[in-house]
């Protein structure tokens, strides 16, 4: 029964024994010496592994634990089998030889492992990534460093590392490596550097002529430009000629061009800034068309204010005037519209009080269709803040006194207050309460 099982269950040790093993010291299940021996009630040993297994069999095939030998039924939960000890220190003694070809040494089974980990003579594989070749531990050393084909070198021109086995991918697209001028010149550079030695200094390369921009179409080698030069220097000045009166004439068109634009623009913004429109008796609304416009030309500083007279009629006799900066002032350059009031010179001077004391409210309108879902933007200007800018006029005006940060350029765009490239301000005249 033991020996038909044999083949079908886990192996003992087998090894090169140079002692004989006693029949004693063999699995009954593998015939092999006894490896984790254990030990039955009834007196049988095997290795631990094939007795697992022969009990699993019969566990699979719903029959319980018996003894492989005479089918004595087992208790698992009892001491029925237990680990002998005894045998397993006298297998472990059984002298064996190094089952590595070519090594000569005898020891006891136990000192085995111990052995193998330092055998010469152990066959091992290649720790190098990719290379799968198998040699006695003794070459392992000489394989790694000197004749395997994956082993780690760097380059010689860029110091990258690579396997032996592809370095010579790698000199042919390595950009430190030195390859030959393709124009001839003679020169050996770096292949990364190239294109810059034939664009910049490479005398063989063909280029240019310097004055192609003035209608020399002539290409020539680099070390031929000042020959070419010599010898064509009537035909390059006439060119020269040419051009500059060509350029002269486009200028004087642009330049015609560009201040019948500069003027039609100016009366356009001149004629709209006048357009305060009284609504009531105190209260004007001055619109600003074209605003995108008069934007961009606050940003570069064409016309970096715009500004609007508030009648006189209705205003208690005070001339005053509405100035904003699109791109804002001081502190407030580039990020806000900034809003002032100016006291201006007027006929009824004489017979007003000064300081000028009114509140002046100013109101950003919201276009939304909706009347009830508009959001105007409102600030009070008070003269009481800065008086000097608001006494009797001494110069054709006094220097403007309002609102810096009046509306953030972020805040303006995020509602309905420019609308077909209109912008409305409403202007309110108050008594000081």
């Amino acid at each position: 029964m033991a020996e038909a099982l044999g083949n079908e269950y886990p192996s003992g040790y087998d090894e090169n024994f140079v002692d004989t093993v006693e029949d004693d010291c063999l699995c009954l299940i593998c015939q092999l010496p006894l490896r984790e021996p254990l030990q039955t009630k009834c007196g049988h040993r095997f290795c631990k592994g094939c007795l697992e297994e022969c009990f699993r069999r019969l566990e699979i095939n719903g029959q319980p634990p018996t003894c492989p030998v005479d089918r004595e039924v087992l208790d698992r939960d009892k001491p029925d089998v237990f680990s002998d000890k005894a045998t397993e220190r006298k297998i472990l003694s059984f002298a064996i030889k190094c089952p590595c070809d070519g090594c000569e040494w005898t020891g006891e089974l136990r000192n085995k492992e111990t052995h193998l980990k330092a055998c010469l003579f152990k066959v091992i594989t290649c720790p190098n990534e990719h290379c799968h070749e198998t040699m006695q531990q003794r070459e392992l050393k000489r394989h790694v460093t000197i004749t395997c084909l994956w082993r780690i070198t760097e380059c010689e021109h860029c110091n990258e590392p690579h396997p032996v086995c592809c370095m010579q991918d790698h000199i042919g697209r390595c950009l430190k490596y030195p390859v030959t001028c393709p124009n001839g010149c003679g020169l050996s550079i770096q292949r990364e550097l190239i294109p810059n030695h034939t664009k910049d200094d490479c005398p063989h390369a063909m280029i240019f002529c310097p004055y192609v921009e003035m209608g020399c179409e002539k290409k020539v080698q680099r070390k031929q430009v000042e020959t070419h030069l010599q010898t064509t220097m009537a035909v390059h000045l006439d060119l020269a000629c040419l051009r500059l009166k060509e350029t002269q004439d486009l200028t004087r068109q642009l330049m015609d061009k560009f201040s019948t634009l500069q003027n039609l623009f100016l009366e356009k913004v001149l004629k709209d800034e006048s357009k305060m429109i009284e609504r009531k008796n105190g209260t004007f609304l001055w619109k600003i068309p074209d605003f995108n416009q008069v934007f961009q030309q606050s940003k570069v500083g064409n016309k970096e204010r715009v500004e609007s007279v508030i009648p006189q009629t209705a205003t208690y006799g005070y001339n005053l005037k509405l100035r904003i900066y699109p791109h804002g002032c001081g502190s407030y350059t580039n990020t806000h519209l900034s809003v002032f009031i100016v006291v201006m010179k007027g006929e009824y001077d004489d017979a007003l009080a000064w300081p000028f004391s009114k509140r002046v409210r100013v109101t950003l309108i919201d276009q939304q269709d909706d009347e009830d879902k508009r959001e105007n933007i409102s600030s009070f200007i008070n003269p009481q803040q800065n008086p000097a800018s608001y006494f009797r006029p001494k110069e054709k005006e006094n220097k403007g006194w309002g609102i810096l940060g009046y509306i953030s350029h972020e805040e303006l765009k995020s509602r309905k207050y420019i609308v077909d490239d209109n912008l409305f301000l409403q202007v309110e005249i108050q008594e000081n309460k």
